[in-house]
């Protein structure tokens, strides 16, 4: 649940009233927020945001009542000086939007991957709203986050695979074997390719992690391995499927251009596991790939 304006005073009012007085069940507990609410509070579904919260873990029936997760009740305990944007910050923790992890990072919030409808619902919390975000980033399950970024990173690799096979050749999927080829695709015939498949936004475009395998073995093939970044819009990461028209552009460095970007190693300093590499636009070249049109593959927002 968005916590648009009124889900956030629902909010705060329901857990207010929790307190006032033990309630027994839902009908209860909502039947008490709309007396005590203003006029906004009867124009909600408040049945079903009382649900949401104990759902979302943010309440739960103990001992056959109403009672508040520890979350709510520092709400709570902040008294009057508790705000609806506190309980805007607690319903974004309890139930997090898919594009969260992908629009905000400790760069700051990348609004252009952040729906319009939803940015819209939260233009009440401006101007705090991008430290609001920020916050509950940071505070996100890691798990998750590691959820959100291999699934698009996964459709990087469909979509290649897809275009490979779209002009006849039989590639393999090699990181579904193992990370320990240094690549995600190998193709044997006419001539041996082995792809790096990499993906970004608008905003991240030539900038990639890389790992210390990948690199080395991307020396050690030379000509049979490139890197190829597919550059995603916007739109494909709040888009329940991905198709071609998600993506931006599909470009490539060559493991010689690589091995110019990264430095060496020295007594002073070496790389170990992996690496961030922000590469100038002279590094990159077009991959040569044809999209196949047909391509379509789940989109992240299907993450739970």
């Amino acid at each position: 649940m968005l916590p648009r304006h009124g889900p956030a005073y629902c909010t705060l009012l329901l857990a207010r009233v929790a307190v006032l007085a033990p309630r027994y069940s839902i009908a209860q507990w909502t039947n008490a927020a709309r007396a005590h609410g203003s006029s906004l509070a009867s124009s909600m579904d408040l049945d079903f945001i009382a649900g949401h919260l104990i759902s979302g873990g943010l309440a739960q029936f103990s001992s056959g009542r109403i009672v508040l997760g520890p979350q709510l009740t520092g709400l709570i305990d902040l008294g009057a000086a508790a705000t609806l944007r506190d309980a805007a910050r607690i319903l974004l923790a309890a139930d997090p939007p898919v594009w969260l992890s992908l629009a905000v990072s400790m760069a700051g919030v990348t609004r252009e991957y952040i729906p319009a409808e939803d940015l819209a619902a939260l233009r009440w919390l401006e101007p705090e709203l991008d430290q609001i975000l920020l916050n509950v980033r940071i505070g996100l399950d890691s798990s998750r986050q590691d959820e959100l970024r291999k699934r698009i990173g996964n459709a990087a690799e469909f979509l290649v695979l897809a275009a490979l096979r779209y002009v006849g050749l039989k590639p393999i999927h090699a990181a579904q074997v193992s990370d320990a080829f240094g690549y995600d695709i190998e193709v044997r015939a006419p001539k041996i390719d082995r792809i790096e498949v990499k993906a970004a936004g608008p905003k991240t475009r030539g900038c990639f992690h890389l790992s210390r395998n990948e690199f080395e073995k991307s020396q050690k093939h030379a000509t049979e391995w490139r890197l190829i970044q597919v550059v995603f819009t916007s739109a494909a990461f709040v888009a329940e499927e991905i198709d071609i028209s998600h993506v931006q552009e599909m470009i490539q460095v060559s493991s010689k251009t690589l091995r110019c970007l990264v430095p060496p190693d020295t007594r002073a300093f070496s790389w170990q596991e992996s690496a961030l590499i922000t590469s100038p636009d002279s590094a990159w070249g077009p991959s040569g790939l044809r999209l196949d049109p047909d391509f379509k593959t789940p989109g992240i927002k299907s993450v739970g």
